[in-house]
């Protein structure tokens, strides 16, 4: 499919930063993928307060993170040749209804009290697990829809839009935690669920695609040579491991910042986990209108060196004010790398293996379990700063490898 809306082939093509909201389904498309994103920062703080409150261990809390990401070692590659193969709004529907199955169940879980946080972990992976199927069908549909010329700006659009929701989730979750309890909180996660689900439903006959002839195990399989034979998506995965176990394992630290370094309690994480949202939103602001402009691969570098940095910060402050900017900032990083990497990743094969490239980035990010599992172990053992400092440190190294030796990237 060549797309839905915009001829890929035509350059020049760029009246504007709001460019890709002419095509009517890509509206729908980014107004569902924004009631998605909604969902999920309410119920990762809801499961992350929930499970630190109940244990007092930043390891288990760390793990309801840690668990979502595990699934994406298998599911990755398979939900990529799922989004080549079918109807990418429909994948995105089925997502968005297995996803409120699993919130309604974790609320559940909650209120009977029996085996809370095991089961609860268990439900956190069967969530997770959803994430796969959404970005990979997500990411090309947006190609699909307004053709390769604006991908980077309809990529950055929608990621702007979750970003920018997830400061009135994070928000609007810490004050009903600390209000109602966690399990009100999941409960409201399942409104934006279902109606993110209605308007992928509607989506689907306009964006529908022919089911390939290959057989699907051949498919899954291509994915993964993808990943092995070609230099730029082997590159680029190999950063997005890096920047997901040492990176990324911020937000499964992030209620134990609040709780027991800064002790501003479930509220205060809410402020925290929205000045990340907020700076995510700067972040994808800028890749708006610069997307398509800028060498991709030098400013993923500075990105990844502008991680690390703040994680220092975060890892060392003591005051709320110089976390809070901390975790803003590296909201920024944290959205402009997930962004970059999905544009490049596209850009470096052909469209009909696009599903399958963003496959291969939940296949990178599948390592990430490692991260909060290591880090969150790191602190019970020493200090939450230790290991925050461990995490930044070990981007800001390898931001200076990669300038230093990997021109295919830093250049691109």
């Amino acid at each position: 499919m060549t797309g839905v809306g915009r001829d890929p082939g035509v350059p020049g093509d760029r009246p504007g930063v709001l460019a890709s909201f002419q095509e009517p389904v890509f509206r729908t498309t980014w107004l569902g993928a924004v009631l998605f994103g909604l969902a999920v920062s309410m119920e990762r703080l809801a499961i992350g307060w929930f499970v630190l409150d109940e244990t007092g261990s930043v390891l288990l809390a760390a793990l309801s993170f840690a668990v979502r990401t595990v699934p994406n070692l298998v599911i990755g590659p398979i939900a990529g040749a799922v989004s080549d193969r079918w109807s990418r709004a429909g994948v995105l529907a089925a997502a968005a209804l297995v996803r409120m199955v699993a919130a309604t169940l974790m609320a559940l879980v909650v209120v009977a009290g029996v085996a809370v946080v095991p089961l609860l972990i268990a439900l956190a992976a069967v969530s997770g697990s959803t994430n796969a199927f959404q970005t990979t069908a997500l990411q090309p549909l947006q190609a699909d829809i307004v053709g390769r010329e604006r991908l980077g700006n309809a990529v950055s659009l929608t990621s702007l839009g979750q970003r920018s929701i997830g400061v009135a989730g994070a928000l609007s979750g810490g004050v009903l935690i600390g209000w109602l309890g966690p399990a009100p909180a999941l409960l409201v996660a399942t409104a934006p669920l279902a109606l993110a689900a209605l308007l992928f439903a509607r989506a689907h006959g306009a964006t529908a695609r022919p089911r390939g002839g290959a057989r699907f195990a051949a498919e899954v399989l291509e994915g993964l040579r993808l990943i092995v034979t070609t230099p730029v998506v082997r590159l680029l995965l190999g950063m997005m491991i890096v920047v997901e176990i040492f990176g990324f394992s911020y937000m499964g630290l992030l209620p134990a910042v609040a709780d027991l370094v800064l002790d501003v309690g479930p509220e205060g994480l809410g402020v925290l986990t929205a000045g990340a949202s907020a700076g995510s939103m700067v972040g994808m602001v800028f890749l708006v209108g610069a997307a398509d402009r800028l060498r991709r691969g030098l400013l993923l570098v500075g990105v990844f060196a502008f991680f690390g940095a703040l994680l220092l910060v975060l890892g060392n402050s003591t005051l709320f004010w110089l976390s809070l900017l901390a975790a803003g900032g590296i909201g920024a990083a944290a959205a402009m790398v997930d962004t970059l990497e999905w544009i490049m990743l596209q850009e470096a094969v052909p469209p009909p293996l696009r599903g399958r490239a963003v496959g291969g980035w939940h296949f990178a990010i599948g390592w990430g379990w490692i991260g909060p599992i290591t880090l969150g172990a790191l602190a019970d053992a020493t200090t939450v700063s230790i290991a925050l400092t461990l995490g930044g440190t070990v981007l800001l190294l390898s931001a200076g490898s990669v300038w230093l030796a990997a021109a295919s990237i830093r250049d691109r």
